[in-house]
């Protein structure tokens, strides 16, 4: 293995260079600037504890996510380390979610609380890195103060979803000091555990796939190794999971990839959205949560961008020799963001704050050692560049202070986008959804739902978003299959449509047309086979026939086994059919293993014993707990009617 070589002077790096102490000891002003990152980043984000869920992903993730609550019993391990569920693929994110809920229960500012934690903990780590990978210290402590006070990382951080985010960046930067360790003292072990930080970052987001390439530009800077062959080698392990990771995010976020147009616009979209990162970067000043994909843009954007970045690249390339931080930062940036650029679109985003998380990094070393550069060539400016540090950092901490507040409830989220961009479609389909599921105002849901259709009238999930409201909260079916059909019409890949437009049918009874909605449904999209297999079977059941029924319920047991309702049902097909009985039973054992408290799985399982010779006894125990957990005078009726039969028998 190729030792590093001994760092020397380059511009920007000869101020406050300071000789690490013997034994690697930290020294105690560096431990004073870890605890100001650590009390800067808490400030900032003190407002968090009083905020409470979105409806915006963070139902999904947490609310109404009910295998938070099976915590990590056997059952659970399935969906926790094989669940695509919703779209994608963190175990270690998953893990963290049923900690927090175990601690927590819905308690939403603990989240925050932790988020927060988190994210402090992962801007230290990555001013320990800089810190000893380049032996000098206030540009490091800029770097990670730019990190952890950044409005643009307020959607990484103030949305509880995104756990993920900050639970990959923490990995991340663990990783880059376990690589520094290796790198300082080849071994095996320190090998092994930055592969296994790299794992943990891989099961928290897929995003930090592209670490095997920046472990190659950091041997170029800051760690200055030799390049060998061997450079190349020992980067094939973690480029070989990065490779398997990419592969099971592919699979897992097939449901939610999205077209929103020709090749040229998604390379527009792209030039233009990396402009805008950098824009953002150094003026933050009108960030919002979501950016809605534009229809078409001016070429003259795309093609102005593209000239930025092409002259940039080259600068810093031509730089190399002289200033090889400049190429890393750039090219750190450049990578980081390549996953999410939207070469491949998953949603309907043109771009997201949360994607600048961890690529803004490099444009933060840029700017931290190129002033340091500045400083070393005339000493005379430092205490005005130190003002200008201190004031941006200030600054960044009050302007994501008050970003933080547009968290606070969903309306506010989206009513903040829509003030930012009047014409922003995304914004208004949102928060006419928002509306819906609240249930308070659906006059005001579709209000905003004919928003978002006159700034974007083909936009098929506005049309099928209308329809459910008219569907749900107004008994205006017909108008809602109107809808619905004019969403199929746009995009006949909308799979959801095809489910709510056969909930409609089945309304308006019409069977058969539901049926031929949820058959589709089953040949288009893995995602909702369950709900299709659970609604065809009750479907062909009501309509006499029981044993196709039965058959689409197994298949719909076999995809989701910890569902109970679903083995309650299923357990309820089979005690109707000539045969099935003991099966029943073992249906709706399965869904009080699941919840033992589930009083109509007590009262289905009582019903199932009470057919059978010799199972009174237990068939009462069983009613008499699901009296317990849900008192009902029936049933306290029929376990009097019943002891008194079993007391005439006996006699």
């Amino acid at each position: 293995m190729t030792a590093n070589v001994p760092p020397s002077p380059q511009a920007g790096e000869e101020d406050d260079r300071t000789e690490r102490s013997p034994g690697h000891r930290v020294p105690r002003t560096d431990l004073w600037i870890s605890l100001l990152i650590l009390l800067a980043t808490f400030a900032a984000y003190s407002s968090v504890v009083h905020l409470g869920f979105v409806a915006y992903d963070d139902r999904v993730y947490v609310v109404e996510n009910l295998h938070l609550r099976d915590g990590l019993a056997v059952r659970n391990l399935h969906w926790i380390f094989l669940s695509f569920s919703p779209d994608n693929w963190f175990p270690v994110t998953r893990l963290s979610l049923i900690l927090d809920y175990r601690l927590f229960g819905l308690a939403a500012g603990w989240y925050h609380a932790e988020n927060v934690v988190i994210h402090a903990m992962a801007a230290v780590l990555l001013f320990g890195f800089l810190r000893r990978a380049t032996q000098v210290r206030w540009p490091c402590a800029f770097v990670a103060l730019v990190f952890a006070l950044h409005p643009l990382h307020v959607e990484s951080v103030a949305w509880v979803a995104e756990r993920k985010d900050v639970l990959c960046a923490f990995f991340w930067f663990a990783t880059f000091w376990a690589w520094l360790r290796y790198t300082e003292k080849p071994t095996k072990g320190r090998y092994v555990s930055a592969l296994i930080w790299f794992c943990l970052g891989l099961m928290a987001k897929p995003m930090i796939v592209t670490l095997p390439f920046l472990l190659l530009l950091l041997d170029v800077w800051p760690l200055r190794r030799a390049f060998s062959r061997k450079l190349i080698w020992e980067k094939l392990p973690f480029a070989a999971l990065s490779g398997a990771v990419i592969w099971i995010t592919m699979r897992a976020q097939q449901a939610a990839l999205t077209d929103p147009g020709p090749s040229g616009l998604r390379a527009e979209n792209a030039l233009t959205s990396i402009a805008a990162y950098i824009a953002d970067t150094f003026w933050p000043a009108r960030l919002w949560a979501v950016h809605a994909y534009p229809v078409s843009l001016p070429a003259w954007q795309a093609v102005a961008a593209a000239v930025v970045l092409a002259v940039i690249s080259v600068f810093v390339l031509r730089q190399l020799p002289r200033r090889p931080f400049l190429a890393t930062g750039w090219f750190w940036f450049l990578l980081t963001l390549a996953p999410v650029i939207g070469l491949v679109q998953a949603g309907w985003q043109s771009r997201a704050d949360r994607y600048m998380y961890v690529p803004m990094v490099g444009l933060s070393v840029m700017i931290a050692w190129g002033f340091a550069g500045l400083v070393a060539r005339w000493p005379a400016i430092r205490r005005w560049t130190a003002g200008l540090a201190i004031t941006a950092c200030l600054s960044m901490a009050a302007v994501t202070w008050t970003q933080t507040q547009y968290w606070q409830s969903t309306d506010e989220l989206f009513q903040h986008a829509i003030r930012m961009d009047a014409r922003n479609y995304l914004a208004w389909n949102y928060l006419g959804r928002a509306l819906m599921v609240s249930g308070r105002f659906p006059s005001e849901a579709v209000s905003c739902f004919r928003n978002a259709l006159e700034i974007r009238p083909d936009f098929a999930e506005t049309h099928d978003n209308l329809g459910l409201v008219f569907f749900s909260k107004q008994n205006r079916v017909e108008d809602a299959i109107a809808e619905y059909r004019e969403a199929l019409r746009l995009n006949p890949g909308l799979t959801i449509a095809h489910v709510h437009l056969a909930s409609a049918l089945l309304r308006l009874g019409q069977p058969l047309e539901a049926r031929n909605e949820y058959e589709i449904v089953l040949s288009q999209n893995p995602a909702y086979f369950f709900a299709a297999h659970i609604a065809l079977g009750i479907l062909l059941a009501n309509g006499g026939d029981l044993a196709e029924g039965v058959t689409h319920l197994q298949e719909a047991v076999r995809l989701e086994p910890d569902d109970k309702a679903a083995q309650v049902l299923l357990g309820q097909m089979l005690m109707d059919t000539p045969g099935h009985l003991p099966d029943s039973i073992l249906h709706f054992g399965a869904a009080l293993r699941i919840d033992p408290r589930d009083a109509e799985a007590h009262r289905a399982l009582a019903a199932a014993l009470l057919r059978l010779p010799g199972r009174r006894e237990e068939a009462i125990a069983h009613l008499e707990t699901a009296q317990r957990i849900a008192p009902d005078p029936k049933l306290a009726a029929q376990l009097d009617q019943l002891k008194a039969d079993g007391v005439s028998g006996h006699k």
